[in-house]
């Protein structure tokens, strides 16, 4: 009798977790960067466009750009990329060149797999020269 309660408790447990979706998952995303319109004497412009972001290498941080690395991808001629990729706030570094330490977020994506099945990082338009 007591193995037949034990049994019930543990596949209540396995149940409760399947339920609340998955832990982690493959996700293939999209990179783009925001174009931008430079004027003699407003900076920059967003556009409503953007353009793929390709063969960068991009780092995965759990919240800040300290944070763990969760994973690394190079992104694709057409800016995409393939992970996996638990929920959660992601800071996303360019770490293309590994003699420029990153300072800031390039970007920020905050990921739910049942929500965004293919998200898109969006980037920052580059400065006007």
């Amino acid at each position: 009798m007591r193995w037949a309660r034990l049994l019930v408790v543990l596949a209540a447990c396995v149940t409760d977790e399947v339920a609340k979706g998955p832990v982690s998952a493959d996700v293939e995303g999209l990179v783009r960067r925001r174009d931008a319109r430079c004027g003699a004497s407003s900076g920059f412009v967003l556009a409503v466009g953007s353009s793929p972001v390709a063969g960068r290498r991009l780092s995965f941080r759990e919240g800040l750009v300290e944070g763990r690395e969760v994973a690394s991808v190079v992104t694709s001629d057409e800016g995409a990329f393939r992970a996996t990729l638990p929920k959660g706030r992601y800071c996303v570094v360019d770490v293309t060149d590994p003699t420029v330490t990153a300072t800031a977020c390039a970007a920020v994506l905050a990921y739910d797999p049942a929500v965004e099945p293919i998200p898109v990082v969006v980037l920052s338009p580059l400065p006007c020269r």
